[in-house]
């Protein structure tokens, strides 16, 4: 019989990084991380069907770009397996297929990508940044109720915000990136539960609070299946 949650490669290697940070995140799975890794977000999808998300990137730091991130659902005898096209061309990340699938990958091509572009721009170490989001996440960010539009709709969704570096014991290594943001949209309402993902890094050297130096926003456009 087959356990009724699968925990996510991403959460794993959340979990398992060790000796980077001088705080140890929880051993107790907060109710953030069971909503974006442990929740079941695809059996009930109706196969097959292709969840695409936009994806772009802005801000004064980075040149800007859009692209797509797709998750394809097929199922073969009863066995689900999950496809994910993580960006395109040179900018494009293999994400290995899940069998069995449950939890929704596209979470996994963001947040890989977001911590290999922490890696490129800092120096520092991908292991470091995953071990940040985990401590962010097990100190239990709470949902804000909000709303979202999707297909011609408005409906409910909750919203975690997290903010890994702003108490990072090595901060002064990263000074540019204390304030960055990451915003976590959920929707039992959209196919998939993966409305959103967007990060905000503001340029606090501008001096009014609304200078952005990088964004990357991740959000689901449609979900359909392919012709």
């Amino acid at each position: 019989m087959k356990h009724p949650i699968r925990i996510s490669a991403l959460l794993v290697a959340l979990c398992t990084v060790a000796g980077v940070a001088h705080a140890e995140p929880s051993d107790e799975i907060t109710e953030a991380e069971k909503q974006l890794f442990l929740s079941d977000r695809l059996s009930e999808l109706k196969a097959p069907i292709t969840l695409n998300y936009t994806f772009k990137r802005s801000g004064s730091q980075e040149i800007p770009f859009q692209d797509a991130v797709e998750v394809a659902i097929t199922d073969n005898a009863g066995e689900r397996k999950a496809s994910t096209t993580c960006l395109t061309g040179a900018r494009s990340m293999e994400i290995p297929d899940v069998d069995t699938a449950m939890s929704n990958p596209a979470l996994m091509c963001f947040l890989e990508r977001d911590i290999r572009e922490m890696e490129r721009l800092t120096g520092g170490k991908a292991a470091y940044f995953r071990k940040r989001i985990r401590l962010a996440l097990s100190e239990g960010p709470k949902a804000t109720p909000v709303k979202v539009s999707f297909g011609g709709k408005t409906v409910d969704a909750r919203e975690y915000r997290i903010t890994p570096y702003s108490n990072d014991p090595n901060k002064q290594k990263f000074p540019k990136y204390l304030g960055k943001t990451y915003i976590f949209v959920l929707s039992d309402a959209v196919p998939g539960g993966l409305y959103r993902v967007d990060t905000v890094t503001p340029d606090t050297k501008a001096g009014n609070g609304k200078a952005i130096l990088i964004e990357d926003d991740m959000v689901l456009a449609t979900a359909g299946s392919k012709n």
